[in-house]
């Protein structure tokens, strides 16, 4: 067998697919053999993000039909895409399944969340729960609180009936973003929507080309994924959980999930007061029950549809965040590869779009100190790509005082075309914003389409005389603030050239800040001037 070396030394005699698995490779084990091939910055320590996943009951984490192997290749390839190092700790309430997956750290089996682990350790928290009887004690509860509380952020989910409410169903927040049992008689929602076998059940399978409707079981481990519809924000754009890159779904949006017969359900959108700020949930995805589905010999549905992903973003409160999906059937393999079952699971590429959304909330739900160290790496990293390297070197002797707003635009937008394709249109979107935050706070959440409308401002839009489209294309403001930054750190002598050290990093997010203050004032200089022109102008 070939070693790693042996691989890249014939890199050239693979095809495309098999040269761009091996680069994802190198990318995350960095061999010393590839140091006279690559430049000193590649070498650089990644930013560290600590993960844990805790399963009780029949759920584990081997490679099973209802274990966790393939969610768990999301973080390896997170490694390969981004300055992000994974550290995953595997629990489980009784006895784990070991994992051989490199990114994993640690296996605790007999878990609890109060004594074997300081949550506080951690950046994100994953919790898949199948058992109902009983709860985690009121030690745990408070713990995970805690954590949340602390910035840390949480995922939580179960499936149909009670399954989960043991782990999940009383933890602050999380205990009312979804059904943690059938919902009852009376409530807003339909009777027995999260049974095993009643008409109103929550049946996503898709049938198969020609039938009208899904008739077996085996329908969630075929390679028919169910659609869901989804919320946007703004122009157009999904919530960041379900944003993908326009080259993998045309439209940005990732409009499909594993199907099951019988799902779980998210709560109706409400609020939590937590530090004297009252915030929203969200609602970001919803499932359909196809009319008249049985899978297998269960009663013919009656069609209807039902939330199935929701957020809560704490971070107005500085708390942390949270997502609650309707089932683990959109995780578990039996459902992503078809193990334990007579089907062969979802196609490659629509394994892709899921494994997008199982990286998409790895990424959204993260402390916000991990934004703040991955923006120089990626700052400097734009720097480095060769499209941006020609835009900002078009006129090299001119000084950023002197360059022209229009090339400061097109240098920004250049920049977000760029990380929208490496990752998804969201994150380059978030990423800029948060990016320019540090210099215009005010500006960011006018241009945060997925901020939550907390209380007092949603009371003030309600009451505005205003259009539902703003007057101005402020994405000129942005792009010209970040073209700005960029040619600020090409006139940076040390961060201009491959001998920039990993100490040098740390003038990267400054440097860039300072060009972001200079394009930004410039353009609303340019914005006041032509909007004040053209009032004096038109007016009666």
């Amino acid at each position: 067998m070939e070693t790693l070396e042996e691989k890249f030394k014939n890199m050239h005699l693979l095809d495309r697919g098999e040269r761009i698995k091996l680069t994802n490779e190198l990318n995350i084990q960095k061999p010393e053999f590839l140091g006279p091939y690559v430049p000193n910055w590649w070498w650089w320590r990644r930013c560290r993000v600590n993960v844990l996943i805790a399963c009780d009951g029949g759920l584990n984490f081997g490679i099973g039909g209802f274990d966790l192997s393939e969610f768990l290749t999301t973080f390896n390839e997170l490694e390969a895409r981004s300055w992000v190092d994974y550290r995953v700790t595997l629990a489980h309430r009784g006895a784990i399944i070991n994992s051989a997956n490199p990114v994993v750290v640690n296996h605790i089996s007999g878990f609890n969340f109060d004594t074997s682990v300081n949550l506080d350790d951690f950046d994100q928290v994953w919790l898949f729960g199948i058992q109902s009887g009983g709860s985690i004690s009121n030690a745990e509860i408070n713990a995970i609180e805690a954590y949340m509380d602390g910035g840390g952020g949480l995922f939580a989910t179960g499936d149909h009936g009670s399954l989960g409410r043991a782990m999940c169903g009383n933890i602050p927040r999380v205990s009312e973003m979804r059904y943690w049992d059938n919902t009852p008689v009376g409530s807003t929602n339909a009777t027995n929507e999260v049974s095993m076998n009643g008409r109103r059940r929550n049946d996503t399978n898709t049938p198969r080309p020609g039938n009208a409707t899904a008739t077996t079981f085996d329908h969630q481990s075929d390679d028919y994924p169910q659609q869901i519809a989804v919320r946007t924000f703004g122009g157009g754009l999904p919530h960041p959980l379900l944003s993908i890159k326009t080259s993998v779904r045309p439209s940005g949006i990732i409009d499909i999930m594993p199907d099951h017969p019988h799902e779980g359900e998210c709560a109706s959108e409400t609020s939590f007061t937590v530090n004297g700020v009252t915030i929203p949930t969200q609602i970001i995805a919803t499932s359909f029950v196809n009319g008249g589905n049985i899978s297998g010999s269960k009663s013919p549905t009656d069609p209807h549809c039902f939330p199935s992903i929701s957020v809560w973003d704490g971070r107005p409160a500085n708390v942390g965040r949270i997502v609650i999906d309707s089932t683990w059937h959109h995780f578990v393999n039996i459902n992503l590869n078809g193990a334990g079952s007579a089907q062969s699971g979802l196609t490659n590429p629509d394994w892709e779009v899921i494994r997008q959304y199982f990286m998409n909330i790895a990424t959204w739900m993260n402390r916000r100190r991990f934004f703040l160290c991955l923006r120089p790496y990626l700052v400097y990293e734009l720097l480095r790509d060769s499209q941006i390297i020609e835009a900002s070197l078009n006129n090299p002797g001119e000084s950023i005082e002197d360059i022209s707003i229009a090339d400061l635009n097109s240098i920004g937008s250049l920049a977000e075309e760029i990380l929208a394709e490496k990752f998804t249109p969201c994150f380059a979107r978030y990423f800029l914003l948060d990016t320019i935050e540090e210099y215009s706070k005010e500006y960011c959440e006018m241009m945060n389409c997925w901020a939550p409308e907390i209380n007092e401002k949603s009371e003030q839009k309600e009451k505005a005389d205003d259009y539902y489209t703003g007057w101005l294309n402020l994405d000129l403001v942005l792009h010209t603030a970040i073209g700005a930054g960029f040619i600020a750190l090409r006139d940076n002598k040390k961060m201009s050239t491959d001998d920039a050290s990993e100490k040098d990093l740390e003038m990267v997010s400054e440097t860039f800040l300072s060009g972001i203050k200079l394009g930004f004032n410039k353009s609303l200089d340019n914005l006041n001037n032509k909007f004040n022109g053209f009032a004096k102008t038109m007016r009666m």
